[in-house]
């Protein structure tokens, strides 16, 4: 109301043109209640209202998010489509200093790093605004009451069940024993932090570009020399909008993700993988760092084994290791997901390691019959866009191994068989 209040009053002034909006994210009983107060008020003050309800449970079910991501993301989709259908230029938010106070205790809580630290930003590149982040709650009340404008408080506010409040009611009092000006300290805090981070930012932007060795949807590739010759705080900052490029936003991703990309470009394998939230992964091969949502799917790929060795498989991050021996006297024989021990004693080099093609097949190891590829994936339930990724290993067109789940009974070993291929995915 208070916000409300403020912008109506300075509309002559400022030129303003107000539309008024409400979401009732189907959560609380007296929403309805509270959406026809504001819609009173709006009607009052000759300004349109637009409202709508949401069902945020479905949506947390749906994208598996917490009750507050999950209302977050309503509301703010909720008030760009509001702006858009009114061709407004700003969608103007009610945050005061208290929870940007809230805010910067509750991210340190967290772990966040600067970027988090920096707060609510008083405007954001999507026409957020928000011109109360300076001002007290106190303030905000006393405006209200001097003009004897009635107000609503949202009954969850007093809910110790969220963490905000327990930091409100609890952990702020608390720390004003040892500092009153606690909530001034930490909004300065996040002020300079803020300051810090467009710094920051702007040297990202700049040098991102440069850094890219290619770009496609669903992937980004960057240039491991020329990481080498950034400092550690620039560098996360690069991975950190990678991962932005790729998935489109940030939500689940921290500074403790960053810092694992790190570790992985510092470790001195020359071909290694991991797997971050939303299913983004992050490989190291061949002079390049790629960052990779689970909506790519993995580049066709076909090297020829000339010898017992290492291949190394750039287009996965991973690689294979080949030796062949005798077969020993009463030896027992066990194969692993990332180890096939292959009957040798009609093949020989060079062999061959490519990926998923229609119309491949293979014995399964404990069939009779043949089967198609295509329809082992998909009894393993193997999705679509992961199956180009699993190496297939060939005798000239004879599949002897798919790669980390089934050997073919052809080539398995047998009471009469002499030598031994041994295959490890690593």
């Amino acid at each position: 109301m208070a916000l409300l209040q403020a912008l109506w009053e300075m509309r002559q002034e400022w030129r303003l043109t107000l539309v008024v909006a409400y979401l009732d994210h189907g959560l609380r009983p007296e929403a309805a209640a509270e959406q026809s107060f504001v819609r009173q008020r709006a009607t009052d003050l000759g300004l349109p209202f637009v409202t709508e309800k949401a069902d945020v449970g479905a949506l947390r079910q749906e994208k598996h998010l917490s009750l507050q991501e999950a209302a977050r993301e309503v509301r703010y989709s909720f008030f760009l489509r509001a702006a858009s259908d009114f061709s407004a230029e700003k969608i103007a938010l009610g945050h005061t200093a208290d929870d940007q106070a809230e805010s910067v205790l509750m991210r340190f809580l967290r772990g966040s790093g600067t970027r988090g630290l920096a707060g609510i930003p008083p405007k954001r590149d999507d026409r957020i605004i928000r011109p109360l982040i300076e001002v007290w709650r106190q303030e905000v009340e006393y405006f209200l009451r001097e003009r004897n404008i009635p107000f609503r408080e949202d009954a969850s506010n007093r809910s110790f069940h969220f963490l905000r409040n327990r930091i409100r009611h609890e952990l702020v009092p608390t720390l004003e024993k040892y500092n009153p000006q606690i909530r001034q300290i930490l909004c300065q805090m996040a002020e300079r932090f803020r300051l810090e981070e467009e710094y920051w930012q702007s040297l990202v932007q700049k040098k991102f570009p440069l850094l890219m060795r290619k770009q496609r949807s669903g992937s980004v590739s960057l240039d491991i020399p020329l990481l080498a010759a950034l400092p550690v705080p620039f560098r996360l900052r690069v991975f950190r909008r990678a991962i932005e490029t790729v998935l489109g936003n940030l939500r689940g991703f921290g500074f403790l993700h960053f810092e694992a990309v790190e570790n992985l470009w510092q470790n001195p394998a020359p071909h290694k993988k991991i797997r971050l939230p939303h299913k983004i992964s992050v490989s190291k091969s061949y002079g390049e760092l790629k960052f990779s949502s689970g909506r790519e799917e993995t580049a066709a790929f076909e090297y020829a084994v000339l010898r017992p060795g290492v291949l190394e498989i750039p287009e996965i991050g991973r690689e294979m290791r080949f030796s062949i021996r005798d077969k020993a006297r009463d030896e027992v024989f066990a194969n692993t997901p990332g180890k096939a021990l292959v009957e040798a004693d009609h093949i020989q080099f060079p062999l061959t390691v490519r990926s998923f093609r229609p119309g491949d097949r293979f014995r399964p190891l404990g069939m009779e019959g043949e089967k198609k590829i295509k329809d082992f994936f998909i009894d393993q339930k193997i999705p679509l866009l992961q199956r180009r990724g699993i190496p297939l290993l060939f005798f000239q067109s004879q599949l002897l191994w798919i790669a980390g789940l089934r050997l073919d009974d052809r080539f398995r070993i047998k009471p009469e068989s002499r030598r031994i291929l041994q295959v490890e995915l690593r």
